[in-house]
């Protein structure tokens, strides 16, 4: 007589739930290896060589990234310090595509760290008034910070004796952690800040400890840009000593600023894209005060 097995069908069930668990967990922990590999680049490209397919520069960039990488999003893309894009990629894929049509160059990201404003007199500019003239015309000079953000309150931020800001501007003041519309006013017209890069190799910003939005938590980025263009303040001191009056070097400018550094650093991916905006906005003239670590 013939003998049967009866087969258990929950047996059956949770064994194929537990191969799929691990197949699934084979291709997670493949994934968590590769995006530890990947670090940010800047491609720079060719505009000028685009496909005549392509009716926008993007879709361009977006297939020449999609040639190399499934899985790769862009951080920004950059039409006016530079064309390209910024991205994360592994070392292979990065080389792959430096020889795809029209690129001009993939460049790891670089970490900048804060540096000091040199005064006017080692610059040299106290030696001539006519180099920022006392006229109606400077107030309609936009001066765009790249820093740390800015602290609003800052009474070289005041706006008394100020006209309607520029036409030429078409910034904003965004809104984020501790910083509203309010904040901005006739003298500093415009905030923005920028942190894809920074959070794209570090990890999200903790908020605990530092404001998400255009606020200066550290104080550099506020000391720049009223070195640059800020207010006259009577009575300035230090802690009450070597009391005076404080004043930038374009009093009567006004003031746009760009966050690009954190508590980790300043991320190319991010300075470039703060510069890309700053001249859609309307910036004049842009400062950084930063380098090399």
């Amino acid at each position: 007589m013939a003998e049967f097995t009866r087969i258990n069908p929950w047996h059956t069930l949770l064994v194929g739930v537990a191969l799929l668990l691990a197949a699934l967990c084979h291709v997670s922990a493949a994934a968590a290896v590769e995006e530890e590999r990947r670090g940010t680049y800047i491609v720079h490209m060719a505009k000028s060589e685009m496909p005549e397919r392509y009716d926008d520069h993007t879709h361009w960039y977006e297939s020449s990234l999609r040639s190399v990488s499934g899985s790769a999003e862009m951080l920004y893309t950059y039409t006016n310090v530079v064309h390209g894009f910024s991205t994360r990629l592994t070392p292979e894929e990065a080389r792959v595509m430096e020889t795809r049509p029209g690129i001009l160059s993939v460049l790891p990201e670089t970490k900048y760290e804060l540096h000091t404003t040199r005064t006017p007199t080692f610059l040299g500019l106290d030696q001539n008034a006519a180099m920022f003239p006392e006229s109606d015309s400077m107030s309609e000079v936009i001066v765009g910070v790249l820093d740390t953000g800015v602290w609003p309150e800052s009474p070289s931020f005041d706006d008394a004796g100020l006209g309607s800001v520029p036409g030429s501007w078409r910034g904003e003041c965004e809104t984020g952690t501790n910083f509203t519309k309010s904040n901005c006013n006739k003298k500093l017209i415009g905030a923005r800040y920028f942190a894809r890069g920074y959070e794209a190799t570090l990890g999200p910003i903790d908020e605990s400890t530092e404001s998400k939005s255009a606020r200066d938590d550290d104080g550099h980025g506020t000391h720049t840009s009223s070195t640059a263009a800020g207010s006259v303040v009577s009575g300035a001191s230090l802690l009450g000593y070597a009391p005076g009056t404080a004043r930038g070097m374009a009093p009567r400018a006004r003031v746009a600023v760009y966050k690009v550094c954190w508590k980790g650093g300043c991320f190319s991916s991010d300075i470039l894209a703060a510069m890309d905006k700053a001249i859609d906005d309307g910036v004049n003239v842009l400062s950084l005060s930063l380098g090399g670590g």
